[in-house]
């Protein structure tokens, strides 16, 4: 038998020990160096790819703000029909002086009532339907349950006030106590300058919807814009020109009359 401090052997053993550690894989670490061009790579490389990513999104944000305009186009269709071909009313147009920087409003702050007070003092009951006097312009479609989503009235693009997430409470709300807006401006039922009623008759000559033109913040996209036609199409308008104009309206000294020209040329482009 061979001794266990035989230098042969231990010799031998060093050298099994040296062999394992290559076949387990050791093997030694980075260098700070190797660690610095590493994360510097993969910075620039995220760098590269964020705006893509960023554009990626918004363009599914536009796609869905399109489907929820069509959306409301099928339900305004469904509300025509039941009312010979009439539009939902905006009660803004009806006023002495008409207001469609407003027409985004959807429910308004009033009370709802289930009695109607009569000259000899008595009351007589309102029907359940007619009882909520709230809504107003595209809230008549949820009123009526041509749309009972609330979301489908809510561009997924917008980042100022008036956010699905914000509101979502005043839609289910029996009573609010401030005005309800969605995204999406609505133009009304009738012309407000020439006061001749707009109907679905028209088709794709009239303009029913569009994102939002109230202000600046409530312009979701930037770049362009959704509309939706009477025939129910949705078409995506390039136009880059509208947020500067509406920084405009916000600044100059006749912003009201500015900012109801831009919106009536909108609504009035073919």
């Amino acid at each position: 038998m061979r001794s266990l401090t035989d230098p042969s052997n231990v010799q031998q053993g060093v050298s099994t020990h040296v062999t394992q550690r290559h076949r387990h894989g050791f093997r030694r670490g980075y260098s700070l160096l190797e660690l610095i061009v590493v994360i510097s790579v993969t910075s620039i490389l995220a760098g590269m790819l964020m705006p893509a990513l960023s554009s990626v999104r918004e363009n599914a944000r536009r796609v869905m703000c399109g489907s929820n305009q069509r959306q409301l186009g099928q339900a305004i269709t469904m509300y025509s029909a039941d009312r010979r071909n009439r539009l939902p009313v905006a009660s803004k147009l009806d006023q002495p002086m008409p207001d469609p920087t407003q027409l985004g409003l959807v429910r308004n702050e009033m009370v709802a009532a289930d009695v109607v007070f009569l000259m000899d003092g008595k009351t007589r009951s309102i029907p359940k339907p007619l009882q909520d006097s709230t809504w107003d312009g595209l809230g008549r479609l949820y009123q009526w349950h041509y749309c009972d989503a609330s979301e489908s009235f809510y561009c997924p693009s917008h980042g100022g006030e008036h956010s699905h997430e914000e509101c979502r409470g005043s839609w289910e709300a029996k009573n609010i106590e401030e005005p309800l807006f969605s995204n999406f401006h609505y133009a009304g039922h009738k012309d407000w300058r020439t006061g001749r009623r707009r109907s679905l008759l028209q088709g794709k000559d009239i303009v029913l919807t569009t994102d939002g033109l109230k202000s600046k913040h409530d312009y979701s996209h930037g770049v362009g814009y959704n509309e939706l036609r009477g025939d129910g199409s949705v078409a995506w308008i390039d136009d880059v020109k509208i947020r500067a104009e509406l920084n405009e309206v916000e600044l100059g000294a006749m912003g009201v009359q500015l900012h109801e020209d831009l919106i009536y040329t909108v609504f009035s482009r073919q």
